[in-house]
């Protein structure tokens, strides 16, 4: 990316706002019937409203990373948790050379810990789970390799502190990761509360990226947003599959009947995270900076409850593990402009990618929006890879999951439609809930694969970083691993 070039007065704030894994699917003014996210909604009636948004990948890692160059993910191939990407690529980069200061605030390991990509802000908060209750006293990091509850305990009770480096193991669930997840510690509030500290201590204009994972594995909504899965049978369920991926229960000996009750569980945590959003806005309009600041609110990729595949009946969408339907790739986007309350509803197909060009001519005074100049837009994922021997299942099924995985969506003769690929595996179908695959024999497959081989590599990866011990175990917390 060139600079800007951006003038020294007058310039807006930019904030991206990340609702983690919330799919279009079930945000209410986009149809669906429960009322999960009343905030967004109202919030949608004073700015553009893209209903068709697509986002880059189906994976936090390669859509942030799209999201934060404007590449796609078949240029820039960071599809590892892992990732490291070379510097000078994100707008985040480019905003701080013209003077903004800029923040991430997460709770998600695979942006602020395992990748490069928070070293690209200023400051980083997040994740909190790392916090050690008693920091004083030992902690899990303190003793050298893996130990066993019995070895951490000796150790423990040798210590300056041995109640609290104790309890400090004991918070930290050691030996496994079902009860990890403290909703009371990683909410969003937590972190719409450390932004808005920040942003109260800034001089210049600010440009921050907040990505809230409430609705994000494990789905254990707070009691207060428990209206139509938590705290009950539902709960009690889910609770016993967590620890780990969900791939290995769903594709082993749980039912899925029991991952698709999980979407109501799945339904309070976009509640919650609404909430939680919404008070971000509450407290940007107390301070009078909401129109001064360019908001754009979306999710980096959808969730899947045991619905069938688009392409292969063969396989069913657990998390956002494999798939390129709607239920992992449809997600939401709504914009606010500096100074612009006008409502708007654009149906065109809109891509995650436009992100930095959106910020650009914003900075510049312009108002342009998420639809490609191409008129299309792109979802891929690379996973997963052969032999993929972390699926339990016998080898001579695990073919259907294998990507790549592509899917492109356009306006044809006045609709919108999507033509995805995998492998020999090719369907279209109408956005939506309870779309219908038409004939295989209309998928335009020649435009799918000339989409692709267009794309050239972009040459922004590093490599890999290496992951220590706490963050593969958040990893695994959050179903990873």
């Amino acid at each position: 990316m060139q600079p800007l070039g951006f003038v020294s007065m007058g310039r807006p704030n930019v904030l991206l706002i990340v609702l983690d894994s919330v799919r279009g699917l079930n945000v209410g003014h986009l149809g669906y019937p429960r009322s999960t996210t009343p905030n967004l909604d109202d919030f949608a009636e004073r700015a553009t409203t893209y209903t068709n948004a697509r986002s880059p990948g189906i994976h936090s890692i390669s859509s942030h990373v799209s999201i934060f160059t404007g590449y796609h993910v078949a240029e820039h191939r960071a599809t590892a948790h892992s990732a490291s990407i070379s510097s000078g690529h994100t707008i985040w980069e480019v905003l701080a050379d013209e003077g903004y200061q800029t923040g991430l605030f997460t709770p998600n390991s695979i942006v602020a810990e395992s990748s490069n990509l928070s070293s690209f802000f200023q400051e980083v908060v997040g994740p909190k789970r790392q916090e050690l209750l008693f920091p004083e006293a030992l902690g899990p990091e303190g003793v050298n390799g893996d130990p066993s509850y019995v070895e951490y305990l000796l150790e423990s009770l040798q210590s300056d502190f041995p109640l609290k480096a104790t309890l400090n193991g004991l918070s930290r669930e050691f030996g496994r990761s079902k009860g990890a997840h403290d909703p009371e510690r990683e909410h969003g509030g937590k972190y719409v509360d450390e932004f808005d500290s920040w942003r109260e201590t800034r001089d210049e204009p600010w440009a921050a990226c907040i990505n809230l994972m409430d609705a994000h594995y494990p789905y254990i909504p707070q009691e207060q947003f428990a209206e139509w899965g938590g705290g009950g049978k539902i709960e009690d369920l889910h609770r016993e599959a967590m620890g780990g991926p969900l791939t290995t229960q769903y594709l082993g000996d749980r039912p899925f009947w029991e991952l698709e009750a999980t979407e109501s569980l799945y339904d309070d945590c976009i509640k919650q995270v609404d909430a939680y959003f919404g008070q971000l806005l509450d407290r940007l309009e107390s301070a009078s900076e909401l129109d001064d600041t360019l908001v754009v609110v979306t999710s980096d990729h959808g969730e899947g409850f045991g619905e069938y595949s688009a392409l292969n009946d063969a396989v069913r969408l657990i998390d956002h593990s494999w798939g390129i339907g709607d239920e992992v790739s449809h997600v939401p986007l709504v914009v606010k402009h500096p100074n612009d309350d006008s409502a708007e509803t654009v149906k065109t197909p809109a891509s995650l990618t436009q992100f930095p060009t959106v910020v650009e001519d914003a900075i510049a005074g312009e108002k342009t929006g998420f639809v490609p100049q191409e008129g299309h837009t792109l979802t891929t994922s690379y996973r997963i890879e052969k032999p993929g021997d972390e699926l339990p299942i016998s080898k001579g099924d695990r073919e259907p999951y294998f990507g790549p995985w592509h899917a492109v969506c356009r306006e044809i003769g006045g609709e919108v439609f999507v033509d995805a690929v995998r492998n020999d595996d090719r369907t279209r179908y109408r956005p939506g809930r309870d779309s219908e695959r038409n004939d295989v024999t209309s998928v335009d497959r020649n435009f799918v694969d000339k989409t692709i081989q267009e794309l050239s590599d972009a040459g922004i990866m590093e490599g890999e970083k290496e992951i220590d011990q706490d963050v593969e175990k958040r990893l695994h917390e959050l179903g990873y691993k």
